[in-house]
């Protein structure tokens, strides 16, 4: 009886172990700070997503730039909060075609005086970005009054110290950081530079699985989880996590 039980119980642990061993995991990066609103939903309507495919994913924050180079050369599975067309410039991710944000990019400044109509307008101010900022690099990466910071966090600082006339970042999560950051003199300029819908890419190796993580984001929107996320993160519905 005894060996019956003992073998009965090697089998359950067998069992469970390979189980748990067999679950695929995926791991994406992702430069947004993970101390505000729309990372933390993001996250977990992707977590939610992959969960209702049977795959348990890991989000490892990093540098912008640095978050890219590694999905792209497979160190990790993917990237998320993308705009579109990156595949030309990282040949190893593709595109999800099935938004999970929007993004409205504008000028950040402590001089409510300045005027801003599309990236031109930029061109003569001094103007900050955060490094990995892919349309900042495109628009204005041969402007020569400019400041590449690490993150946001320096970004917002160099406003704050008067050390650049202008900062480029999204709206809401700008906002955001500037609640926890203190800095109440520096203003959103609107209208935004420009509007665009961001993605998540994964690396070619798991190409396979796009049409079924656009089926499982859109069921997400369709029954409503998508929404109840967004809303527990920001309630109201930021204008940059609309779905329609």
């Amino acid at each position: 009886m005894k060996k019956i039980l003992l073998g009965l119980i090697l089998f359950l642990c067998l069992f469970f172990a390979s189980g748990s061993a067999g679950q695929t995991l995926l791991t994406f990066t992702t430069g947004d700070d993970q101390r505000l609103g729309r990372a933390k939903a993001m996250n977990t309507v992707l977590t939610e997503c992959f969960k209702r495919m049977g795959i348990k994913l890991e989000i490892t924050p990093m540098p912008s730039e640095r978050s890219l180079i590694n999905a792209d050369n497979g160190i990790e599975d993917g990237n998320f909060l993308r705009t579109d067309k990156l595949s030309y410039a990282f040949p190893n991710l593709l595109i999800v075609p099935e938004r999970i944000a929007v993004n409205r990019v504008v000028a950040f400044s402590k001089n409510e005086n300045i005027k801003i109509n599309g990236w031109k307008s930029l061109l003569k101010y001094h103007v900050a970005y955060v490094n990995g900022w892919k349309n900042c690099e495109r628009e204005i990466g041969d402007h020569k009054a400019k400041t590449v910071v690490k993150n946001e966090d320096l970004l917002f600082t160099l406003l704050e110290n008067n050390r650049a006339d202008v900062g480029i970042f999204e709206f809401d999560t700008g906002k955001d950081l500037l609640n926890k950051l203190g800095y109440t003199s520096i203003k959103a300029i609107e209208p935004p530079i420009v509007t665009n819908d961001l993605f998540l890419y994964v690396h070619k190796k798991h190409a396979g699985l796009i049409p079924e993580i656009v089926k499982t984001l859109q069921s997400m929107k369709q029954d409503g989880t998508y929404q109840n996320i967004v809303n527990q993160y920001h309630p109201g519905n930021s204008k940059s996590w609309e779905i329609k």
